[in-house]
């Protein structure tokens, strides 16, 4: 058996198993991408704007909170872009200025929930022995569980404390489909920045660290998009559907 039939066996019987996303959604984010300026033109603007909150943090708690009020507001202009493309295909630069104010409450009210109880489990953790090993361990398991909150926030209706809930139970659902291309996307995009980085080797400081900011920009703007079509994909539907689904497909 050669490599490639092995991959195909594999891959047929993954997609038997869970059922198939839509095979075009790579190119349905390639074009989503293409024909949409702003969503080329967004990363290095909310860099710089992020960039720029920076110089406040000597402030202490005035400029952290500064800081997290610039960052929460660039993060709110990237979903409503995104939201706007799966939802009629388009978007224009009116949709990317609109967008810092559109989810800013909803994602600094997400932040605040979970600050509250990891500050004070850090605070507890920190006195017991291995208590950072723990606190690590309770990080990964609410990566993993609240992954899909960004995608509930623009396309769902739940806000607050049911958005915990809603994401707990879309990543029991779709744990599978959901998490394998968000990990391999997110190693073969460390993998391309990585050789991106070698290639600025030589370039001056400054230089540098812009084109890399501009290059790690339009990777997670491709990748929140891909996450977009892939969640609108999934959500509302079940594991036994879509395998309904595929092998109505195959046939």
């Amino acid at each position: 058996m050669t490599r490639e039939s092995f991959r195909r066996d594999i891959n047929r019987e993954f997609d038997a198993m869970s059922g198939s996303p839509n095979p075009a959604l790579p190119a349905r984010v390639r074009a989503a991408l293409a024909e949409n300026r702003p969503a080329r033109i967004g990363p290095p603007v909310w860099m710089a704007g992020v960039a720029a909150a920076m110089i406040a943090l000597p402030l202490g708690i005035l400029g952290g909170f500064l800081l997290g009020l610039v960052s929460q507001a660039c993060i709110s202009s990237g979903l409503y872009l995104v939201k706007n493309m799966i939802d009629s295909g388009k978007t224009d630069f009116n949709d990317f200025a609109r967008g810092f104010t559109v989810y800013i409450w909803d994602l600094i009210t997400i932040s605040f929930i979970l600050w509250i109880p990891m500050r004070l489990a850090g605070m507890a953790l920190a006195t017991i022995p291995n208590g950072l090993l723990i606190y690590f361990c309770i990080q990964i398991a609410l990566y993993i569980l609240l992954n899909p909150v960004p995608e509930l926030i623009y396309q769902s209706r739940t806000s607050g404390l049911e958005l915990l809930g809603a994401s707990y139970n879309f990543i029991v659902e779709n744990w599978i489909e959901w998490l394998i291309p968000n990990i391999l996307l997110a190693i073969g995009g460390y993998a391309l920045l990585r050789l991106f980085e070698s290639l600025l080797f030589g370039l001056p400081a400054f230089i540098q660290l812009f084109l890399y900011s501009f290059g790690l920009g339009l990777f997670l703007t491709y990748m929140m998009t891909f996450r977009g079509f892939l969640f609108a994909e999934l959500h509302g539907t079940t594991r036994r559907s879509r395998i309904y689904r595929y092998k109505a497909r195959s046939n």
